[in-house]
């Protein structure tokens, strides 16, 4: 037990995520210790199972991978849904807040702010916590505890988006407002506007790094759902009479809606920016991705500097008794055999 125990207690030392598996009782004290305990489910003890975090009830190895892939796949969808969240709030709350500023009127009304925070809101921010797992995600690093789920990156995003979301809802606002009064169509082209940019936006932060044209519209047929459900309820806002008089708002023309579509697509046209050009300050992966390149060429060094070793222990023959001048494990020769001690815990 004090050998598993101090593996554990070596490999945190060195910075990493330890999970530990086991089944008996010797193995307790090294569950405990772990920061991922894994006990067996059938055949383990109920000293192991009490020690784990995590009961593995088939005995399978392979579960404990579709475990991390799903909770990686759950954390980065948090953010996600973080990001979409927050540059919607922070683009509703900018855009009130600038037109008080300034003097101009509200640009959309009670009811219309209502339906934006809960319809519009709502079910693509809730489709976007079952977006399948990315095949980058499972490569990422695990990540350490005190990592916060809000980031710089995150809020990056976020506070860009949101930006341009009021910059184009009041450009439209603005545009419409000619005669200084506030009229159902002034309303409707800027509530209009703000809805189709945040749908451009969803669609956007259905991914951290990928751009919109990266990722396949039918792998998460839940956002189809909720997309399909958020434009059909807005037109009926917009076109039936009922909620028409409800919303205050009234129909549109054909020209008004593409020209609403082309000026909140450009959403995506940031997003692809911000992640094909900006990736170290907008992309949550992008450290990880250098953390692999570095891991990769540290193995390199290491593979080569294991044959150039090899090559001098050949030349010689028999290495002696004691340490070794490249700092690597020494091998020693007994009747024929080869045997290797590791010098301490950390080199197993």
């Amino acid at each position: 037990p004090r050998h598993k125990l101090a593996l554990v207690r070596a490999l945190q030392q060195r910075g990493e995520i330890v999970a530990m598996t086991g089944d008996g009782v010797n193995d307790a004290t090294a569950l405990k210790a772990a920061d991922i305990g894994v006990a067996m489910g059938k055949g383990g003890t109920d000293v192991a199972k009490e020690a784990a975090d995590v009961v593995l009830a088939d005995d399978n190895f392979t579960t404990i991978t579709n475990a991390v892939a799903e909770g990686k796949g759950i954390f980065f969808n948090i953010r996600n849904f973080l990001a979409f969240q927050l540059s919607t709030s922070f683009a509703a709350l900018a855009m009130e807040s600038v037109a008080t500023v300034f003097g101009l009127p509200s640009p959309l009304n009670a009811m219309q702010i209502l339906w934006i925070n809960i319809i519009m809101d709502g079910p693509p921010a809730q489709s976007l916590g079952v977006e399948p797992v990315d095949a980058a995600v499972l490569k990422e690093p695990p990540r350490k505890t005190s990592d916060p789920i809000v980031t710089r990156a995150l809020l990056t995003r976020a506070v860009s988006s949101a930006a341009l979301i009021m910059f184009l809802t009041l450009t439209v606002f603005s545009h419409e407002l000619d005669d200084g009064h506030v009229t159902r169509r002034d309303t409707t082209m800027t509530f209009m506007t703000f809805v189709n940019c945040d749908l451009f936006n969803a669609y956007a932060c259905r991914s951290s790094d990928r751009c919109f044209y990266e990722i396949s519209p039918f792998s998460n047929p839940s956002f189809l759902w909720a997309m399909g459900f958020s434009v059909v309820g807005q037109f009926a806002v917009i076109y039936f009479p009922p909620l028409q008089a409800v919303f205050q708002t009234e129909s549109l023309s054909l020209s008004d809606l593409l020209l609403i579509v082309c000026l909140s697509s450009s959403v995506l046209f940031l997003d692809t920016v911000r992640k094909k050009f900006l990736q170290q300050y907008c992309s949550d992966s992008w450290k990880g991705s250098i953390l692999r390149k570095l891991r990769k060429k540290k193995r390199g060094v290491y593979k080569n500097s294991k044959k150039r070793d090899g090559k001098a222990t050949g030349s010689s023959g028999r290495r002696k008794h004691g340490s070794s001048k490249s700092g690597k494990t020494p091998v020693f020769e007994n009747g024929g055999k080869t045997s290797i001690r590791a010098r301490n815990v950390t080199t197993l």
